[in-house]
């Protein structure tokens, strides 16, 4: 049966200058090995560093699905030059034209999938057994995600339909692009098909009731940099912000 490896942890971390970014890449062993989501060119170095140390290449990847078509989970596809491209029929056409202030999608995204084989799918698809995507639109018009049957029971690889574990109780993902209501109802949708969850930007967790167990160690993440020129390397402490909210794009309905 297929099984799950987390390559990078997600974050959810941003700062007042810019969104980080950091998603969930997952690697899923299966008939072919498969990587849900591929980060942003940022992580570029680490990504193939971690599958290094998975025994894998690049070139062994055969599948990659994504999400959706925002940067900071799809910069990475070309580093799979033997892999199909697994994305949202809906997702792949709205990426060439997304609403104005959709600033996470770029309009030349299709184009850097011109390399691959693309598999547009849509409602729930069987891509192999034990692995499947279903429509979690809200977070982008055409999120997916994607459900594994693994020896552990069934667990659902979310994206940004449900980016952390707090979406539960707050009732929507972090960040809405397309629609409040479809966000709404994926975050049930998803909640009723597994109660083990990857979240897009957060460790996985199981949901129990109406409580939530994270199943990992909260990773750790180093910030650092040059604040001036009479200083060295500067280490950054990250704490908690009091209350999160969620950010909703205007033109979301």
């Amino acid at each position: 049966m297929p099984e799950i490896e987390v390559l990078l942890p997600g974050f959810s971390v941003n700062t007042d200058q810019t969104t980080l970014g950091l998603c969930t890449v997952t690697l899923v062993r299966g008939e072919k090995l498969t990587v849900v989501d591929v980060g942003h060119f940022g992580r570029r170095t680490m990504l193939v560093e971690t599958l290094k140390s998975h025994g894998i290449s690049p070139e062994d990847i055969g599948r990659v699905i994504l999400t959706h078509a925002h940067w900071d989970h799809s910069q990475n596809t070309d580093l799979f030059p033997n892999a199909e491209i697994v994305i949202s029929k809906q997702e792949l056409e709205y990426s060439r034209n997304p609403r104005a202030n959709d600033y996470a999608t770029a309009k030349y995204f299709a184009d850097t999938l011109s390399p691959h084989t693309v598999v547009e799918v849509s409602g729930e698809t069987e891509l192999e057994k034990g692995i499947g995507t279903f429509d979690t639109p809200g977070h982008t018009a055409g999120h997916q995600s994607v459900v594994v049957e693994t020896s552990s029971g069934l667990v659902c690889l979310g994206g940004d339909a449900i980016s952390d574990a707090g979406a539960l109780s707050r009732g929507v993902p972090a960040f809405v692009f397309w629609s409040v209501e479809q966000a709404q109802a994926s975050l049930k949708k998803i909640s009723q098909t597994a109660n083990v969850i990857y979240p897009g930007h957060d460790r996985p967790f199981r949901i129990d009731g109406d409580k939530t167990e994270y199943l990992t160690e909260a990773p750790t993440i180093k910030i650092t940099g040059f604040l001036d020129s009479n200083r060295d390397l500067v280490s950054m402490e990250l704490g908690l912000p009091p209350k999160f909210e969620p950010r909703i794009n205007p033109d979301a309905v």
